[in-house]
């Protein structure tokens, strides 16, 4: 009856000692979440965000839209602004020629850096690689946060060129 008993009691111990356990654990994990909860909550820390996204529009709608994305990032200092475009398989109905989004999209930042008053710091543009038309995508990033990957639709082996070298001036705006 001894043994029963000594028994009894060590497996009355190891169930306490693994409630207790899972218990602690419990605690801590409230404890560690509850603070980004409760920051989150505020509004403190925001996740990054897609601002706008638009394809081949004209240049006063792409100019509306680059100044709302300029007065978003001036209503929020801290953050950081990142263009990322896309070349597409065509281009308003012809093949592309190299380097053609990248000659489309260099507008982009001179336009809020030099127009809307933007600091240049403040703004990256990352070329996204190829998806079936160009388009753009603006994200506001906020301070610490990563940046947005990137998601090219088409491998670049798939896109088919025409001969001639791109000229940025094809891509001015007229403003």
């Amino acid at each position: 009856m001894m043994q029963n008993r000594a028994t009894r009691i060590f497996l009355s111990l190891i169930g306490r000692s693994e409630a207790l356990s899972q218990l602690v654990k419990l605690a801590v994990l409230v404890f560690l979440l509850s603070p980004t909860m409760f920051v989150r909550g505020l509004g403190l820390i925001s996740p990054i965000r897609k601002f706008d996204e638009f394809g081949d529009i004209k240049c006063e709608d792409e100019m509306a839209r680059l100044d709302n994305f300029a007065i978003q990032l001036q209503r929020e200092p801290k953050a950081r602004g990142v263009i990322i475009f896309y070349g597409g398989k065509t281009f308003r109905g012809k093949l592309p020629r190299r380097g053609d989004a990248a000659a489309r999209a260099a507008r982009l930042k001179p336009y809020l850096v030099n127009r809307r008053g933007v600091a240049a710091e403040q703004v990256a543009v990352i070329d996204g690689g190829y998806a079936e038309e160009w388009r753009v995508e603006i994200w506001i990033i906020p301070s610490g946060a990563s940046l947005p990957v990137a998601r090219p639709t088409i491998p670049i082996n798939e896109i088919r060129f025409r001969k001639g070298k791109a000229n940025p001036r094809e891509f001015r705006c007229g403003v």
